[in-house]
């Protein structure tokens, strides 16, 4: 039991540091200040009108790019891996040159942990062309469900179907009606209008909706302190070359959307902000299978998850 404690605190001091790094982008700003939203009057909703940027990570391509992607991966997992365990090492072998008893126990335990991870980076490095080798799918294949995502991309309306949902959690979660505009909304990326003057009905504000960016990527949560994830954090560590080596991993489907509330009347704009939402995670064949069906069930989710959180920070009293 001590020595199971001793590995608990060392996982979680790392954990602990990796978290404080990734806390400003898990952090959402405050929402709309109440005396703003006293004064937005009637508000109508419009969304842009040209396509998000969108990153697909893809798999590597047959053996030739399955060695080249497991020789860098293993390389940087090597570099993550080993001053882990030099830094576990060192603190073991203090406790055995220190301490006596149940602390030269922890001590070494920490250092069979510590030689674990420097194996485990070595053995990375040196196997990663060949895993990646041996296990990447075919060009054929990924080119086959590359197609497949991007056909069923260019035939959703993602703007529309964001703004549409905003709509609905507005008006069925916290009783605020948004007239939809249509054809007024940012033409490009670079677009920043103030809807003055604007056409009938007379709105008093205008909330601009645009995804502005998808993605189709592996997860960062493997790259938590020695490849655990959050919730393997207090266990053991659990290799997964596929997936640390990035060879084949799961991809999580992203999508990031920004508002923009304007007041018509002298251009002001009262809140500016931007919203992500990141769904589970599948190989990337998977999410191209019965013809996308996946991939546009996930786009359903990413839609509901961000409409709710946007219609919070705006219009909750």
């Amino acid at each position: 039991m001590p020595s199971h404690r001793l590995r608990q605190l060392c996982i979680l001091s790392l954990c602990g540091i990796f978290l404080l790094v990734q806390w400003g982008c898990a952090t959402q700003p405050p929402g709309l200040p109440a005396e703003l939203r006293a004064q937005l009057g009637t508000i109508g909703v419009v969304s842009a009108q040209y396509t998000p940027a969108v990153e697909f990570e893809l798999p590597a391509k047959g053996w030739l790019g399955g060695a080249a992607r497991g020789a860098v991966s293993g390389t940087k997992a090597f570099i993550v891996l080993i001053p882990s365990g030099a830094v576990v090492a060192g603190g073991s072998f203090g406790l055995l040159c220190c301490t006596l008893g149940a602390g030269a126990g922890h001590g070494l335990v920490g250092a069979l942990w510590a030689a674990a991870l420097l194996v485990k980076g070595t053995g990375y490095m040196i196997i990663g062309p060949f895993y990646g080798a041996a296990t990447a799918e075919a060009p054929a294949t990924v080119e086959e469900a590359e197609t497949h995502l991007k056909e069923a991309l260019a035939s959703m309306g993602i703007q529309e179907s964001m703004r549409n949902n905003v709509v609905w959690a507005a008006k069925t979660q916290l009783n605020v009606d948004l007239t939809v505009l249509d054809g007024q909304g940012p033409e490009s990326s670079s677009d920043l209008l103030t809807y003055f003057p604007l056409p009938e009905p007379q709105m008093d504000s205008v909330l601009e909706l645009r995804v502005t960016r998808l993605w189709l990527s592996l997860s960062e949560y493997w790259m938590s302190p020695l490849g655990l994830t959050s919730d393997e954090a207090l266990g053991q560590l659990k290799p997964k070359p596929s997936q640390e080596l990035q060879i084949n991993p799961p991809l999580s489907l992203g999508m990031e959307v920004r508002g923009r509330l304007i007041r018509t009347a002298d251009k002001v704009v009262l809140y500016d902000n931007t919203w992500q939402h990141e769904g589970e995670s599948r190989l990337f064949a998977e999410w191209a299978a019965n013809d996308a069906q996946l991939f546009a069930e996930e786009f359903e989710r990413a839609y509901r998850a961000l409409a709710e959180q946007l219609s919070t920070s705006i219009f909750r009293q």
